[in-house]
Order: C-alpha cells, then structure tokens, then sequence
C-alpha cells in the first residue's frame, strides 16, 4: 500500500466536506468516509486533467471488511486543478445507479475497505468499462487494484472513458488518505481545522 500523505491543499478539504454532506440523510446510523487519492502523473485524455481522485462512501459496518453490498452511498469524482469536474453516483440509499445511461448492478461494480487497518482496497466503478461505449454523455471507469482481487493488477489506479480504449491510462497514485466523518459537520469542522491550522 502506498504511503500516506497527511497534506491537503484547502480545496480538497472543501470538496471532501461537501461530498461527505451530501451523504446526510442517507442513514442515521452509517459512518461517513472520504477517501483521497494523489495521482502520480496528471490523467490527460480529460480537460481539466485529473490530479486527483475523491471517493466518497458510507456503510453501517463498524468493523472488518466494508464490500460493495455493505455500502449506503458511494461516489467518485475526478479533480483537476483543486476543482471537481466529475462525479458518478455509484450507490444512492443502497441501490446501485446508471453510470450515465448505462445500467449496472451490484455484480458490475467492486469495493473493498479495511476498516480493521483502515486500509483502501481494490475498487471498480464499472468491471465491464467497455460497456460505457453505450453511455449518454462522458462516462469515466474509474478503478484502483492495488491488491489485486481479478488477477494480475491493472494498476494501484487506472481510468478510461466510454470505453475508448485509447483514452486508458495508468497514472497509479503516490499517496491516499481516508478520513472519517461520521457526519457533515465532522468533515466541516476537519477541514476548518485543516485551514486554520494552515494560518499559523
């Protein structure tokens, strides 16, 4: 696993905060997380170029293995610049979403988290990418396989668009951080220390 990096930019911090609100509501009683993930060389077949991957998720579990029929919520989004441009909504409320038109289930997507060494895992937000040609408009597959649950490792993180196979790349990340947020105002208040902390 890679090592992990404790520095934030303040845009980030305002982006995981709001990712992480958008989950209030969804259950009383799951935890909130946000996972950060630095790329190590910019995706490029994107404008802005990706820099930066975010994944937002929550689940009930309050120990062991988090898999994807455990979660409440899950997005991903893409970050160039300090700026969201992308965001797939996974799971909402339990219920796996169409991926821009593109319908998927349960068994078309993958996640794994240690909450046991709050380790991340392999993720996949669409195992048959190539199923994205079919999509309305954009649709990135994006997917991490540090452990390499299918096999020999695609990459520790890897995207592609519309099934394309040209726009694949294979930038893997120099750093991941999840921070737990049990909350909105958690992840606000995270981040208004972050800044403050930043000021002196």
């Amino acid at each position: 696993m890679k090592p992990m990096n404790h520095t934030l930019t303040s845009p980030l911090c305002r982006f995981a905060a709001l990712g992480v609100a958008l989950f209030v509501g969804a259950s009383s009683d799951a935890g909130y997380y946000t996972s950060i993930y630095t790329l190590n060389s910019p995706y490029t077949a994107s404008s802005p170029n990706v820099t930066q991957v975010l994944v937002n998720w929550s689940t009930s579990l309050t120990s062991g293995m988090v898999q994807e029929g455990d979660l409440t919520d899950w997005s991903i989004s893409l970050l160039g610049g300090g700026n969201l441009f992308y965001t797939d909504n996974v799971i909402i409320g339990g219920s796996v979403q169409s991926n821009r038109g593109v319908a998927r289930g349960i068994a078309d997507v993958l996640f794994r988290f240690d909450l046991g060494t709050f380790t991340p895992g392999d993720f996949d937000n669409m195992l048959s990418g190539s199923s994205l040609s079919s999509a309305t408009t954009t649709a990135y597959n994006i997917y991490s396989y540090p452990n390499s649950l299918l096999g020999p490792p695609y990459s520790s993180l890897g995207i592609w668009s519309n099934g394309v196979e040209s726009t694949r790349q294979l930038p893997g990340y120099s750093s991941v951080i999840t921070i737990p947020a049990p909350g909105a105002f958690v992840a606000v208040g995270f981040a208004m220390a972050i800044k403050r902390r930043r000021r002196n």
